[in-house]
């Protein structure tokens, strides 16, 4: 949590800056940026009001909504204690005018046993946020509960939401259970793994990010082209934005997820734009990826007007204290009025530790050639002290949090890979393999890591989404000196854990041509662990989603894999390996692995079954150890 002195820094900060860029006037970036102040308004969550007198109307339900009313369903996100942020959007035809948005919250799905009822203000619904509605429930509901919601607007009620407050502080759950997704690009298939999370019995919906994709173009499967309003192959601006989180909900499985689980949401790259980092020098974000990467007035405008769509869309409890008047985000001061990051508690079972590893993330290495995105930057050039994944503020913020928190089990929700990667070439022609994730800030990754062990930080498990794979591995201070070794770590190498959820539909490395077309998955597997030792399971051939349950006792994480190619709720499913972790142990144990005899792509069948744990009792998934289950 921040000090009062912290707060109070950052807002003589934000005071300082705005004093000094009024006084330089036009001739300023700051200056030449002050007429976009109004245009980024971010949709803050409104607290509805108890309904009196001619109020109490609005709750009449004359019928229940087919979808012309609330084309994208609801949602729910930001879990408290004591509430949620519940979420809507109208058709702009159903739209009166001067009529409120009803929203009650029931005991039951057939809402015989209303528990609570707020009016949200007719000034809160309307085009100004292209007529999403964010109530915040927050003090109004019971800890610890999965309960119902729906909103009634001019006599019709919406589809009904199923949502879940958090434990308070100071409770012992026995049990916390995620569905853990990332990676959603709607050109690349279908959404059958948000179908199958639907009918996961879990707490809450993790999404590690890329939530949405920015591009337009031709889908791989019928029914998934994107055109945007600017007609451009990439987002341009605040209609495109809109247009993209409009089209993804047009998804049924999507929706069907979201009504049924809370979502709690990192934003990856896809959000606004691929591989995007901030340049300090100009002081604006920058990309290789868009046509207009390297121009910091448009880049700026760009993430404010990303930002906004997604406050608008999706159902965040973040930090946004604006510097410019009223609820308006300043291009020229993102960093500072633009907080992500956060931490989740769970009693004192799980605290998750949500990063933000994009909006502050100095630009990585480059190769001979100045290119970022697709060249081979010498390995020293990740050890530069100065870059940074996570800024100074954050840094500190997520070390001190894992260092004192509580919890039996510190969880991170991370947006890339952590672990170290090499390719799986010979000897002296091995790279890392991707500079976007940890491997190209590893001088900033030893020094959390080392923070961590040296405090001798128990039950750390990364979460992280983002390279569209399934991996298991440790967390490790240095990996190169294991590596060089191709040995084991010991157990007093290891910080933790980490799991990776696959991407629900877009290219992974098989799709993307760049594993051997002729090589089992097994093969695969066993290749890239002969270069990596840290790593227990690695699958980039398949797509899906992944469930994540702790206990005090232990954390299992389940994978799944669901065919991207069938636009079905049974689109085929197949659990493809579990892992358990024992609290207090940095061991990951392996609970259950499907041994894939087919080729490289290959997604057919559904085998293991539909549950994601183990059956009750001990060695239900033939633990070697004999293992105490969950």
């Amino acid at each position: 949590m921040d000090t009062e002195a912290e707060r109070d820094g950052r807002a003589r900060t934000r005071s300082t800056r705005r004093a000094v860029l009024r006084a330089a006037g036009a001739t300023t970036v700051g200056g030449a940026l002050a007429a976009l102040v109004g245009e980024g308004a971010a949709a803050t969550a409104v607290e509805p009001t108890r309904p009196t007198g001619r109020e109490r109307d609005a709750f009449a339900v004359e019928r229940t909504d087919g979808g012309a009313v609330f084309p994208q369903s609801v949602a729910s996100g930001g879990p408290t204690p004591s509430g949620v942020i519940a979420w809507t959007r109208l058709a702009p035809a159903a739209y009166e005018p001067g009529t409120p948005m009803a929203v009650e919250v029931a005991t039951d799905g057939s809402f015989s046993d209303v528990i609570y009822r707020g009016v949200v203000p007719d000034s809160a619904v309307g085009p100004d946020a292209d007529y999403t509605v964010k109530a915040d429930l927050d003090g109004e509901l019971v800890a610890d509960r999965h309960l119902f919601y729906r909103f009634v607007y001019d006599g019709v009620a919406s589809p009904v939401g199923r949502c879940r407050t958090l434990p308070e502080p100071d409770a012992s759950p026995e049990e916390l259970r995620l569905a853990v997704c990332s990676c959603n690009n709607y050109l690349h298939g279908y959404f059958g793994a948000f179908a199958h999370v639907a009918d996961e019995e879990v707490d809450y919906l993790l999404h590690l990010g890329d939530f949405l994709y920015e591009y337009a173009g031709e889908g791989r499967q019928p029914g998934r082209d994107v055109r945007l309003p600017s007609g451009e192959s990439v987002a341009h601006g605040l209609a495109d934005f809109r247009h993209l989180h409009r089209t993804y909900r047009s998804d049924e499985h999507l929706r069907r997820a979201l009504e049924r689980h809370t979502l709690i949401h990192t934003w990856d790259d896809h959000e606004i734009v691929n591989n995007r980092w901030w340049n300090y020098e100009a002081d604006a974000p920058e990309t290789e990826s868009h046509p207009r990467g390297d121009d910091p007035a448009f880049m700026r405008r760009l993430y404010v007007e990303g930002i906004r769509a997604l406050s608008e869309y999706v159902p965040n409890r973040i930090q946004y204290e604006p510097a410019g008047d009223g609820d308006e985000l300043a291009p020229d001061a993102i960093q500072e009025d633009f907080r992500l990051y956060r931490s989740i508690r769970f009693g004192d079972l799980a605290e998750l530790f949500v990063t933000d590893e994009r909006l502050y993330r100095s630009p990585p290495p480059e190769d001979a050639f100045g290119r970022r995105d697709t060249g081979v930057p010498p390995t020293d050039a990740t050890e530069d002290p100065g870059r940074t994944m996570l800024g100074r503020e954050q840094r500190q913020w997520f070390v001190n949090g894992l260092v004192e928190s509580p919890a039996t089990w510190k969880l991170w929700g991370n947006e890339v890979l952590n672990a170290a990667l090499k390719t799986t070439n010979a000897g002296e022609a091995s790279f890392y393999l991707n500079y976007d994730a940890w491997d190209g800030y590893e001088h900033e990754r030893r020094h959390v890591m080392g923070q961590l062990r040296g405090a001798d930080v128990r039950n750390v498990v990364a979460l992280t989404g983002d390279m569209h794979s399934y991996v298991a591995s440790y967390l490790l201070e240095d990996y190169e000196s294991v590596r060089q070794t191709l040995r084991l770590p010991e157990p007093d190498e290891r910080v933790g854990v980490e799991f990776m959820a696959p991407g629900v539909t877009s290219d992974n490395l098989a799709a993307a041509g760049k594993l051997p077309a002729d090589e089992t998955e097994e093969a695969v597997d066993l290749a890239v662990r002969s270069q990596n030792p840290w790593v227990e399971w690695f699958n980039s051939s398949r797509w899906g989603y992944c469930t994540v349950t702790v206990t005090p006792d232990a954390c299992l994480y389940t994978a799944y894999g669901v065919d991207r190619t069938i636009d079905s709720a049974d689109a085929p499913k197949t659990l493809l390996g579990s892992y358990r972790v024992p609290s207090g142990s940095v061991e990951l144990r392996e609970y259950r692995r499907n041994r894939l005899d087919s080729l490289v792509g290959d997604a057919s069948g559904v085998t293991g079954g539909d549950g994601d744990v183990p059956p009750d009792g001990p060695d239900a998934f033939g633990s070697p150890e004999g293992g105490d289950g969950l």
